[in-house]
């Protein structure tokens, strides 16, 4: 517990000053190195760490992917380049193709040494990741990329995608010790009750509600719309957690990795954050929910 603590204490001194001063297209690259790194771990939990030119060509098409993506945000937003943000943004397509087509050389060139299902069930991991990774970073970039948050005003919607799965695991972790009797997914997740479930949607909606009370207006169907959304953010950030323990008791993986002591990997502390991040970026695609962040 102690481990886990000080992990906790060093990793959140790391991140928010990072969040707060740094420019944001260097946080959105740091959310491509963390995504290369998640990659490499779905390789090494499903056994496939010693097939060196498949995640290495996994790990390029999702940091260049994330790349172009930064670089066309950039673009649009402070040079009004629009030919060649038709330029990059046709690179991700061109690199996930390639990514395709690499793992289907896999199954054929392999096919004794990788098992079909492994693979095709990694393939679906990798696109996971990079579009969970690729919409954090996307987060990072709503605004000038050379401003840093507190300039830009750019922070809250990756602020979103952060807290949203901590204050839900928070409360779920208060309510189910407090309050639980009713195993949620057992086979899966011994520790998580109904209750806690329950408790943990609740109160993030509660809480977004009081948060953007406070910041911004009390008026009933703006309070109403963030309660609806935190609640939804909140239940895919639950299910989340628990599909990367599906993967984990799978493959018989205690942790992804052991970057953060006592915490595990990357998947271990972003597996709820990944799906909330990915959500987010879709409702901000409707105006209505855009005005309000």
């Amino acid at each position: 517990m102690l481990t886990r603590i000080i992990t906790a204490v060093v990793a959140l001194c790391l991140l928010v000053p990072i969040l707060l001063f740094a420019p944001a297209w260097a946080v959105a690259c740091i959310w491509a190195l963390l995504g290369a790194v998640a990659v490499y771990e779905f390789f090494s939990c499903v056994g496939f760490k010693k097939e060196v030119w498949l995640w290495v060509v996994s790990i390029l098409s999702l940091t260049l992917t994330i790349g172009c993506r930064i670089a066309s945000s950039a673009l649009v937003y402070e040079y009004a380049f629009t030919d060649w943000f038709r330029y990059l943004s046709i690179l991700p397509n061109v690199l996930n193709v390639v990514t395709v087509l690499a793992f289907v050389l896999a199954a054929v060139v392999r096919y004794k040494k990788l098992p079909v299902d492994r693979l095709v069930m990694l393939f679906g991991l990798f696109f996971y990741v990079q579009f969970g990774f690729s919409a954090l970073a996307s987060l990072a970039v709503e605004g000038p990329a050379y401003l840093n948050y507190r300039d830009s005003g750019a922070a809250i919607p990756l602020w979103v995608a952060l807290c949203i799965p901590w204050v839900a695991d928070t409360m779920a972790y208060f309510t189910g010790y407090f309050l639980g009797k009713h195993k949620l997914c057992p086979e899966i997740s011994p520790k998580k009750t109904v209750e806690g479930a329950i408790g943990g949607v609740l109160g993030t909606g509660i809480a977004a509600v009081a948060v953007y009370g406070f910041a911004k207006s009390w008026e009933i169907v703006p309070l109403l719309a963030v309660f609806v959304g935190a609640m939804l953010l909140a239940v895919v950030s639950i299910y989340g957690d628990l599909f990367a323990s599906v993967v984990k008791r799978h493959f018989g993986v205690k942790d992804y990795g052991k970057l953060f002591p006592g915490h595990g990997g990357i998947m271990d502390r972003f597996d709820s954050t990944i799906p909330v991040a990915i959500l987010l970026q879709l409702l901000l695609l409707f105006p209505y929910f855009e005005n309000l962040i």
